[in-house]
């Protein structure tokens, strides 16, 4: 293997909510359960799940999806009827240059979803 990745690990104090949280967004759930471990993957990403027994922790968690599929997957996003306790703020060009939607699972964990906004503007043809 010549390609090296970052795959986060965010926390879960429910696995079985995860999973069915995962799974009603759209990504393919595989459940380790003997370990306290899911691996969530779809639209060309892979999250991991850990079990806590420390749910205040999930609010101060987050990771950074990046690239030029991110508006596919926020457009997914925001088409779908989300699952109750998740957060959805869509794509919104930020004043530090980057282009972003922000996803909280029903745990708290933020998925933040970006890319640059001239990256952004350059895929839709404005100048």
């Amino acid at each position: 293997m010549s390609d090296m990745q970052a795959i986060p690990i965010l926390l879960s104090p429910d696995m079985s909510a995860t999973a069915s949280w995962a799974e009603a967004l759209g990504f393919a759930v595989e459940r380790l359960d003997e370990f306290g471990y899911a691996i969530l993957r779809g639209f060309g990403v892979e999250l991991h799940y850990s079990h806590t027994s420390r749910p205040e922790v999930c609010d101060e968690t987050s990771c950074y999806i990046r690239g030029g599929g991110v508006p596919a997957l926020a457009d997914h996003l925001a088409g779908l009827d989300l699952p109750e306790g998740t957060r959805f703020a869509p794509l919104t060009a930020r004043p530090w240059g980057m282009t972003e939607a922000y996803l909280h699972d029903p745990h708290g964990n933020l998925i933040k979803l970006g890319l640059s906004t001239d990256e952004y503007e350059q895929m839709n043809g404005a100048n």
